[in-house]
């Protein structure tokens, strides 16, 4: 029995042709290939075989399966009906596909099951003609002759060998095996997909739980998002993966860009996995920046360490006389400028980085409260037992521990008797700078307190083994330009050089003095060279 229709589409196929004619060949053709790996249920096997040719002026394609087929051909006539229950767990979006290439073709026909449903021109007109077969098909076959030109060709075979085929599905381009691809990572994501809802006839786009398959990408592919299989736009990231989201993405209504915001929806969800395997320039990209602001606390704590380290702070601006920047790079610190960094990166650097000015105050609060608190002077320890006297005893005994800081006090009270103003004098003492039961504690060299007193620690051995050496006197003449300013900056740093001066000065001019005053230093000294 054959049956003849008027025209093939129940709307104006020239008005459907126009809405799609600026559609790429490949993103036509491409809408026969997804209807195939929809007729196959989840898990189930397949085979697709597509095929392409330019033959009398046209490009033939042939595109057949053997998955569920079609019930009712005649459906295929009416857009925006379909078989199948909308699912956002299918490529296709609710009858469309099929149409939107057949309203481009010059002629088409479909066979499935018993039935077979031909799109010809005869006499200047459209006809469509059902018929049925004496042998089923197991599947659907479709041909369509397609007015293109022959480097189309190249173009279906640039875009389909990019296809990323599910394991259990057999897909073969004219003859090729487009072969499965292994899967690098899997994600769980809440993303935001499309249905059609029937009840209000308009598309929805809910969020639902999927799963991401990141794929390697190939040396001269661009990193994609994929649809199921089926690439669909720039994942807009500069790792070498493509995101196969087995879902629905949101799109367009031509399907040839994904909803604004998508992408970094899928670089938040894809971030912490692949975080490891970054490099810190890698990390310092501005998608990582925007994608990290909306990660977890940990996660942007670890990308804040992989870029930058963990020794960091916060650049601040100069305050005064004072800059925090250089007294924190004087303690080791890495400093951040936040200026030349993007807005992802500003907020969590804010979030989680201390400023340098927060560095450094809290450097001298552990340093000053460790000088006050483990600072004592030599009269107190009696006991030889006393934990201190033990200390003292490694550094030469109690007499030359004394002798030592004696010097120091001694040589720190001529460089301050040269301040301009009138400076109180100078007194000593020693201090374990890292007591063992305060290991959290910084260590430090030397201390000066706001009111000149100079504490030496007893685990920096220049003091005690050359006194009169080029370390103990710069550690010495820096500790003695705290007596004009207590912090580090343009103004200490002058006086360091004025009293740098006054000491090479007093070193030379004082020398008689020194030997006079300190003989055990003499001694001290020839040993240590």
């Amino acid at each position: 029995m054959t049956t003849d229709t008027q025209g093939w589409l129940s709307i104006s196929t020239e008005g459907f042709a126009s809405m799609n004619a600026a559609r790429p060949p490949e993103h036509l053709i491409k809408e026969l290939v997804q209807n195939s790996l929809d007729s196959f249920a989840d898990e189930q096997s397949g085979r697709i075989r597509l095929s392409y040719f330019f033959a009398k002026g046209k490009v033939q394609v042939v595109c057949e399966d053997n998955g569920s087929g079609i019930d009712n051909l005649g459906d295929l006539r009416v857009v925006y009906l379909t078989n199948k229950t909308d699912s956002h767990l299918k490529r296709g979006r609710f009858g469309r596909g099929f149409k939107e290439a057949l309203c481009i073709a010059d002629q088409a026909s479909v066979v499935s099951g018993s039935q077979r449903l031909e799109f010809l021109q005869e006499n200047g007109e459209r006809v469509c003609r059902q018929s049925r077969r004496l042998l089923p098909f197991g599947g659907t076959k479709v041909k369509m002759s397609m007015p293109w030109a022959a480097e189309v060709c190249d173009q279906l075979d640039d875009y389909f060998k990019r296809f990323l085929v599910p394991y259990r599905i057999d897909l073969e381009v004219n003859g090729s095996v487009i072969a499965a691809r292994p899967i690098a990572h899997e994600i769980t994501a809440s993303l935001t997909t499309e249905i059609y809802d029937t009840t209000t006839q308009s598309w929805k786009k809910p969020s639902r739980k999927t799963t991401v398959q990141l794929v390697h990408a190939g040396p001269d592919e661009t990193p994609t998002i994929y649809e199921m299989g089926i690439p669909v736009a720039p994942v807009e990231w500069t790792m070498g993966f493509h995101c196969d989201v087995q879902q629905r993405v949101p799109m367009n209504p031509n399907r040839d860009a994904v909803q604004s915001g998508y992408p970094l929806k899928l670089h938040t969800a894809c971030l912490p996995t692949l975080l490891d395997s970054m490099q810190p320039e890698t990390i310092k990209e501005d998608w990582v920046g925007t994608a990290g602001r909306k990660c977890e606390e940990a996660v942007q704590r670890k990308i804040i360490d992989q870029a930058f380290g963990t020794n960091i702070a916060r650049s601040v601006p100069k305050m005064g006389e004072r800059q925090f920047d250089e007294d924190a790079r004087e303690l080791g610190v890495v400093i951040v400028n936040t200026a030349q960094t993007s807005g992802g990166f500003r907020e969590m650097l804010k979030a989680y980085v201390p400023s340098a000015m927060q560095v450094v105050r809290q450097d001298e609060d552990e340093k000053t409260t460790q000088a006050y608190s483990s600072g004592f002077n030599l009269s107190e320890v009696m006991d030889p037992g006393d934990r201190r006297a033990q200390a003292i005893h490694q550094r030469g005994g109690k007499e030359h521990v004394a002798t030592c800081l004696s010097f120091a006090v001694w040589f720190c009270q001529r460089l301050v008797d040269s301040c301009p103003t009138q400076q109180p004098q100078v007194r000593g003492k020693v201090a374990q700078s890292n007591p063992m039961n305060r290991m959290t504690w910084k260590r430090f060299s030397a201390h000066w307190s706001s009111d000149n007193i100079l504490t030496l620690a007893l685990e920096e051995e220049c003091f005690w083994k050359d006194p009169l050496g080029a370390e103990s006197l710069e550690i010495l003449i820096h500790e003695a330009a705290h007596a004009m300013n207590m912090h580090h900056g343009y103004d200490f740093r002058k006086e360091v050089e004025r009293l740098a001066g006054v000491a090479a000065n007093l070193m030379l001019h004082k020398g008689p003095e020194i030997k006079r005053l300190f003989p055990a230093l003499q001694i001290t000294a020839s040993i240590a060279h």
